[in-house]
């Protein structure tokens, strides 16, 4: 989805509508979990401390999260994905990877399922949603983070390369600002550099994670869409009203017999967060991962990345 949080809380108070609107706990202390587009405009973002983000755009509105709120609407676009195939992969509140290679006959091809799943989105939710369409999770992710706000892209097979080439290396999973200055001391500025580099050079540097990283620059992903998966990203936070040492910290709150809904998004590749949509084509890989349509649909809060491969550093405050 896009701007999630944000975004339902504009659409849940129309006097926040076209206003910069900063979702997360206290002005002074606290850490902005979701912005709107109106407030992204100042360059604020997800994980910028609360105070800074208010230095930069001062008559931003802030809003405490309503997680219950959130993870209703959440229910709300996992049975609109599902309406479309069965095969759906949450990654949070407002992203999932869909399978739609089944639902062609009924539905049309992963495009128009796209356009369908976001169509209905906007007129049962009232958000927007962006989608990618790819032959896979991967470029089915970095298609519907490109196609952010609103939008969709469709990346066929035979596109791939050309889609993948120009794109800055820091578009791969797993590739945060260290990893990211690290490719660049090796001359590795672009997804094309990365998928042409020497295996060899990169596994020294990087460890296993190295193997990961060329697969995907190469736009090699064979990883199915698991609908059997729990959702992957959480966030929520706890402001405390002063500094507190280590043995002064509160319980979370199921510590304390309490419950705490899950903090997500959720994206969708079809046939992502946004919600975010992904679709994959049928790409002819190995028989023990069948073509599939995968569409991502994602809430769109500048989420964190997921599915990370295992390099020795990596990291990116989203």
């Amino acid at each position: 989805m896009d701007a999630f949080y944000a975004a339902v809380e504009q659409r849940d108070d129309p006097a926040l509508r076209g206003r910069p609107v900063l979702v997360g706990g206290d002005r002074r202390r606290g850490v902005v979990t979701s912005a709107s587009y109106e407030a992204r405009a100042f360059g604020i973002h997800s994980a910028m401390p609360m105070a800074a983000a208010i230095a930069r755009c001062p008559r931003a509105v802030v809003v405490r999260g309503r997680m219950e709120r959130y993870v209703a609407v959440s229910r709300q676009l996992r049975q609109i994905f599902r309406r479309f195939t069965p095969l759906v992969e949450p990654l949070s509140l407002d992203e999932a990877f869909l399978d739609v290679t089944a639902s062609t006959t009924l539905f049309g091809p992963p495009p128009e399922i796209a356009h369908q799943i976001r169509r209905a989105v906007r007129a049962e939710t009232g958000l927007t949603a962006s989608a990618g369409v790819a032959p896979n999770k991967f470029i089915a992710k970095i298609a519907s983070d490109l196609a952010k706000p609103d939008g969709q892209l469709v990346v066929p097979p035979e596109a791939v390369d050309a889609f993948l080439r120009p794109l800055p290396v820091r578009h791969l999973w797993g590739v945060g600002r260290v990893t990211e200055a690290a490719l660049h001391r090796l001359g590795l500025r672009t997804i094309g550099d990365l998928g042409a580099a020497e295996p060899t050079l990169l596994a020294r540097r990087f460890g296993a994670g190295a193997r990961a990283l060329v697969l995907w620059a190469r736009g090699v992903d064979d990883r199915p869409v698991r609908p059997d998966r729990a959702a992957k990203s959480m966030g929520e936070e706890e402001t405390l009203d002063r500094d507190r040492r280590a043995g002064e910290l509160p319980l979370p709150a199921h510590g304390r017999g309490g419950h705490r809904a899950p903090a997500a998004r959720a994206r969708a590749p079809c046939a992502h967060r946004d919600a975010q949509g992904e679709a994959r084509h049928p790409t002819g890989t190995a028989p023990a991962h069948p073509p599939a349509h995968a569409r991502r649909a994602d809430g769109g809060r500048g989420g964190a990345l997921r599915d990370r491969p295992p390099l020795a550093r990596k990291s990116r405050a989203r």
